[in-house]
């Protein structure tokens, strides 16, 4: 799939974030995976693998500012990135948990970045 050079990438799951209107990110989707009863060894093999790779190649923002929240979108570049989250999505869907792949190329008031993702306030638009 060709996405143009400024888009960003966020992958969602169907659960909705609680207090908020936006969808589920993947790692805050990981246990639902862990806790299926018809997770196959592979996927579960997969989760971990690849958590393990985002922990060691992926900054996490501590705090953006009080009350703040925003959500993850990775940037264009993050080629690695977004290759092992397709193959983390891979490993989710055959968990159970159905994932989708947003794109826009306004993710909103980007709150924090680093060299992979930034983080936004979608404000009035819901991802």
């Amino acid at each position: 799939m060709s996405v143009p050079a400024r888009t960003y990438i966020r992958f969602v799951c169907f659960l909705l974030v609680q207090g908020q209107r936006n969808r589920l990110g993947l790692f805050q989707a990981l246990n639902e995976a862990r806790d299926s009863d018809h997770a196959p060894d592979w996927a579960l093999k997969e989760i971990g693998e690849l958590r393990g790779w985002f922990d060691d190649n992926l900054e996490r923002p501590e705090t953006f500012g009080r009350g703040q929240s925003g959500l993850s979108w990775f940037k264009p570049a993050a080629a690695e990135h977004i290759a092992n989250m397709h193959r983390l999505k891979l490993a989710l869907e055959a968990c159970g948990v159905h994932v989708e792949v947003l794109t826009t190329r306004d993710p909103g008031a980007v709150v924090w970045q680093d060299k992979h993702q930034v983080v936004a306030q979608a404000g009035a638009r819901r991802f």
